[in-house]
């Protein structure tokens, strides 16, 4: 942001030089680069950070100079002399058809005006700060956008086909030849001002060419509205156009500036180029604009900055720089922010406000400020735990984006069906949807690393996934995890995952029978906990594309913080040895290990302390229908070291449960 040094003094009266302007500037948060003389005058290159709208015009500039040098602001006169017979509304006529992306619209008309060359002093500064004079009604209006940061636009009426003005998006083909003579296709989502024929503008970024002031005009209407940031700038990027007005539209503009600057410019055109404004002004507003309340407590203040500032100097920090002070108590203060200030909204950031004028060279470099660590939630310390625990067993953590292709996502239907959330105006075509699974992103990950050499990679990543809702979207936190190894060891790492969580319930892992293009059909499963989904695993299928065996797992971690447990108990180990016994029995193909696992359990034999999956076959020795699963028994006594007549009575009674239960058969060969 370029202004010049003498320009700024009309609005506030200071005894700096623009080196010392420069540096009290850059202490309160507005780096100066540079310092260029201009004649008898100087430009100084501001950089101004992307929050601080309201420092976009040389009027905000003024403000802060002001607050810093306890001097008072002096606004520019905008009273209108000359008004003409006609009415606004029996010459122009204003729709806004996306009241979402143009919130506000307004239109003035002045007839009779004559095009003519800027004066002197009008020329000179706009060239100090690097703009090139064009005709005073043009010019005019870069000089009201540069004075307040509002940007405004002069439409030549005659040339505005049927008196009209529509505010709305562009049809796909629509082409416009913009001022600076670029001629650009417009796109569906692009918002545009249009006449009754044609587009005459691109909402917030620059002005067509047929439309534009030349010496023949003689009545125009002076446009000035405000445009949704992000549209202004997909539109600016779309069509490699960027201007003075797409740089202020894409911070914000000031709600409550409309009316300030539309009438500046006004008061300026009737002044250098004669003519009448018709009556009234056309203002079509969406919304109405509250102003925003915060409460600053003083001791927050000390808390903070480490040091005591007093109360009456607090107060006439935050009325210099012109926050409306509501309720003022020993303890607190109620302020109301102003329209211009968009990036005030906590009281943390009328404390930086207070510290920045205060000037943080009076703030000692040593205080005594308290710093107390808040407690973790429940949340934090289970993803902690998870990540600990999966880094430990040789994992990398991932982060991919929220917003995925809409292909990318076809046949994943784990946790909602079908359904998906659509982004209304998204930043690309190919990437239009929300994720509603982390698994397929993680398997984009694989691929990138395999294609780079990497073919075994270990992946995780707790992110949130997006559901279909009612109104709004479903927020689910999951846990994916993607291992270059089998479905038996992906068991075994949520096994272990639970394990370290202190989650004792019961697991049961269920045949997943629904197809996606994930999972291999032959080796996938839900798994169950207290009969509620706590996610899915399966091998890698072939549709994927991966060239090694791979396992991807996804789990609800809202379910996992549910049933974590921390309070770890101290558990005593036996002196006395184990002992393992390895069996295999036959059983109907139906059956789970879930359910021959329950059976030993309800055994209720005292001495069993482990019951281990670790084998299943098929094969020729099995007869059709039935498969073979091998288990171990660890058997040990806090008592006593056990007898072999013991284990093997103990084996017997086990045995006999499961053929009483399932019907399940020691294997004999």
């Amino acid at each position: 942001m370029k202004i010049s040094y003498s320009w700024l003094k009309e609005y506030v009266c200071f005894d700096l030089s623009p080196k010392m302007l420069a540096d009290k500037l850059t202490g309160a948060g507005l780096v100066a680069a540079s310092i260029e003389a201009f004649e008898d005058d100087y430009c100084i290159d501001l950089e101004v950070t992307a929050n601080r709208a309201d420092c976009m015009g040389i009027i905000g500039i003024a403000r802060e100079v002001a607050a810093i040098t306890k001097g008072s602001l002096q606004l520019p006169c905008t009273d209108i002399s000359r008004e003409g017979d006609g009415d606004i509304s029996q010459n122009v006529k204003v729709e806004v058809k996306e009241p979402l992306l143009c919130s506000q619209y307004t239109a003035r008309v002045i007839r009779n005006i004559t095009v003519k060359p800027s004066p002197e002093w009008l020329q000179k500064r706009l060239k100090c700060i690097g703009l090139r004079p064009v005709n005073n009604i043009v010019d005019i209006t870069n000089y009201v956008m540069m004075e307040s940061g509002q940007p405004l636009h002069a439409f030549d009426l005659d040339k505005v086909s049927g008196g009209q003005i529509h505010v709305r998006k562009a049809k796909s083909g629509e082409e416009i030849v913009a001022i600076n003579g670029a001629r650009r296709v417009l796109f569906h989502d692009m918002l545009i001002i249009a006449d009754e024929k044609r587009p005459i503008s691109i909402a917030g970024v620059m002005g067509g060419k047929e439309t534009e002031v030349t010496d023949a005009t003689r009545n125009i209407l002076i446009e000035c509205a405000r445009f949704e940031p992000r549209q202004v700038r997909r539109t600016s990027k779309a069509l490699g156009i960027v201007s003075d007005s797409s740089c202020r539209f894409e911070r914000g503009v000031d709600p409550l500036g409309l009316d300030f600057a539309s009438k500046r410019a006004a008061k300026l055109i009737i002044e250098h180029a004669g003519g009448e404004m018709c009556k009234g002004i056309i203002d079509v507003s969406a919304n109405r604009n509250e102003a925003k309340k915060v409460a600053l407590r003083i001791e927050s203040i000390k808390k903070i900055l480490g040091v005591d500032i007093n109360r009456d100097v607090i107060l006439d920090i935050l009325r210099s720089l012109q926050f409306k002070i509501l309720n003022c108590a020993d303890t607190f203060v109620d302020v109301e922010i102003p329209g211009f200030r968009g990036d005030v909204s906590r009281e943390i950031d009328l404390i930086e406000e207070v510290s920045r004028i205060y000037d943080y060279n009076n703030i000692p470099a040593k205080t005594a400020i308290g710093i107390r660590g808040s407690k973790k939630s429940k949340y934090e310390i289970v993803e902690n735990l998870i990540r600990n625990n999966l880094t430990g067993l040789g994992f990398y953590e991932t982060k991919t984006f929220s917003i995925v292709n809409h292909a990318f996502l076809k046949g994943v239907n784990l946790w909602s069906g079908e359904d998906v959330v659509e982004i209304a105006n998204p930043l690309r075509q190919e990437e239009s949807i929300l994720r509603t699974s982390l698994l397929p992103s993680l398997a984009k990950v694989k691929i990138h690393n395999a294609n780079h050499g990497c073919e075994k990679v270990k992946l995780f990543e707790i992110a949130k996934i997006y559901l279909k809702g009612e109104k709004l979207p479903h927020e689910k936190v999951c846990l994916s995890l993607l291992d270059s190894a089998g479905f038996f060891e992906g068991k075994g790492i949520v096994q272990s995952l639970l394990k370290n969580l202190e989650i004792h319930e019961k697991c049961e892992w269920v045949t997943f029978h629904e197809k996606t293009r994930l999972f291999n059909n032959e080796k996938t499963a839900k798994i169950l906990m207290d009969g509620k989904t706590l996610g899915y695993i399966g091998e890698a299928s072939k549709e994927l594309g991966f060239k090694t065996l791979c396992t991807l797992i996804e789990l609800d971690v809202d379910a996992l913080v549910e049933k974590a447990h921390f309070d770890k108990k101290y558990c005593e180990p036996s002196p006395y040895p184990m002992v393992k016994r390895d069996f295999a029995i036959v059983v109907d193909e139906e059956k789970t290990w879930a359910s021959i696992e329950d059976c030993i359990n309800g055994a209720n034999i005292s001495i069993v302390k482990e019951v281990n999956y670790f084998d299943i076959y098929r094969g020729k020795q099995i007869p059709e229908e039935k498969k073979s699963i091998a288990f171990n028994l660890c058997f040990q006594s806090y008592e006593r070291t056990l007898k072999s007549e013991e284990v093997d009575d103990a084996s017997a009674v086990i045995l006999d449960a499961l053929y009483k239960k399932l019907g399940a058969e020691l294997r004999t060969q």
